[in-house]
């Protein structure tokens, strides 16, 4: 049954959001509202990236957010101007893993990430591991531009109005004429 549920979420991240996201995006959100936060609504190209990152640590058999690329070069295509990113392994339902991230202080403070609207998630069957199933959440917000703000682990920021880098709330100078996003690794 675990394996038959991740290739069905597997499946229905590439098409439009289904009911599976619609109930990840009620729980966010009213938890997110609870905190006096804005609701956050499913994304489908955050799904895809949070499908890309949960098959490949189903594959490594490893919990690495750089497992196969790190997280500012997955997220840069996507453009946001914050996105964190959130991952767990060997829970076997959204509502057990979203309990464990609300309980980890790092994972909650990416839960509770002003600035976010939008997310992706997804679960990935990894039988050969000893986890079993590896999970990827990743939620993502534009904010006004030079209002960028430092945040918790796994945050990536966009660039300051003059084109430098937003690094933990202050802006640096970038080599190289492109503003690329400034990325940390987050909690596991």
């Amino acid at each position: 049954m675990r394996k038959l549920f991740g290739i069905l979420l597997a499946v229905t991240i590439t098409g439009p959001v289904d009911a599976y996201a619609q109930g990840a995006a009620q729980a966010i959100s009213h938890y997110r509202q609870q905190h006096g936060l804005g609701a956050v609504t499913a994304d489908s190209r955050l799904m895809a990236l949070a499908a890309e990152q949960a098959h490949a640590m189903a594959r490594a058999g490893a919990l690495d957010h750089s497992v196969s690329r790190p997280f500012g070069s997955r997220i840069a295509g996507y453009g946001p101007d914050v996105a964190v990113e959130n991952i767990a392994a060997g829970t076997h339902s959204f509502e057990s893993t979203f309990e464990l991230w609300k309980r980890s202080p790092g994972h909650d403070a990416n839960l509770r990430r002003s600035g976010v609207t939008r997310f992706g998630i997804a679960s990935a069957p990894a039988p050969q591991s000893r986890y079993k199933v590896f999970w990827a959440l990743i939620l993502a917000g534009s904010q006004p531009h030079g209002r960028l703000k430092a945040g918790a682990p796994g945050m990536m920021s966009g660039c300051c109005r003059d084109g430098k880098k937003a690094a933990r709330g202050r802006c640096r100078s970038l080599t190289g004429s492109r503003c690329r996003p400034f990325s940390r690794s987050g909690p596991d």
